[in-house]
């Protein structure tokens, strides 16, 4: 089950969002540092000539360290933490690969869209597409609503599954064949390891592979048919971080 696979790393254009965000906040960060150093300067002088040195030069050192803490924000890249939660489920799905029963393509754009797919799995069950979503406060859990909403903690998550949902549904335009939709959990708990939602269905990620090797075989995907349908997928669905923004 070889084919010409094109590039395939998983998290790639979460990475590179990454590094584009933080370029961003460095430029912020430079052009910020000038005018905070004049500004508390300027409050310090003034508030000297009233108050005395002393309390001036607190002013002037509270003034700047709040020009620094707004210029510098959080410090936080949600892409970084993206990217890192694809890499790991990609450590987890790789093992299927081995005995050549399922392909997993990872970070692949949805054709005229700015969407991607985090992981495409083929194999003896069909298709399946895994979102991945590190959530990362282990303390959190993630619960499915009386409504139906699904919830990471204090957050609701329907925009997320639509989303997801959405994404399933583009790959089964392009390639032809239904995709299941999953979205993989890193850090939240997941009660009992997995929720069914309205088409999509949220697993712990540690039992992620454990899960697509239980799927029951889906009629006429043989591995020739899975080899086929690879190739098809790893050609209309290029690597998401190749093309231009």
């Amino acid at each position: 089950m070889k084919f010409a696979r094109r590039r395939n790393r998983a998290g790639a254009s979460a990475k590179q969002m990454a590094r584009r965000s933080s370029a961003s906040r460095n430029h912020r960060i430079a052009l910020a540092l000038p005018v905070t150093g004049v500004a508390s300067i300027a409050i310090g002088f003034l508030v000297t000539q009233a108050l005395g040195v002393a309390v001036g030069a607190a002013a002037a050192a509270a003034a700047l360290a709040t020009g620094l803490m707004q210029a510098l924000g959080s410090g936080k890249n949600s892409w970084s933490t993206g990217a890192a939660g694809e890499r790991r489920t990609a450590r987890i799905l790789a093992p299927l690969t081995w005995l050549h029963r399922y392909v997993v393509l990872h970070d692949r754009a949805i054709p005229r869209s700015r969407a991607n797919l985090d992981h495409l799995i083929i194999g003896r069950a069909g298709l399946l597409y895994v979102d991945t979503k590190n959530w990362t406060s282990t303390k959190s859990q993630v619960r499915l609503a009386s409504d139906g909403q699904l919830w990471y903690g204090r957050f609701p998550q329907g925009r997320a599954a639509a989303t997801v949902r959405w994404e399933a549904d583009q790959a089964q335009r392009v390639l032809g064949w239904p995709v299941r939709a999953v979205i993989a959990v890193h850090g939240a708990r997941v009660p009992g390891g997995l929720i069914q939602l309205d088409g999509v269905t949220v697993v712990q990620a540690r039992k992620l592979r454990r899960y697509i090797r239980t799927l029951p075989p889906a009629p006429g995907w043989s591995r020739e048919m899975v080899s086929e349908t690879a190739r098809v997928a790893d050609t209309r669905l290029p690597p998401a971080a190749s093309r231009s923004w």
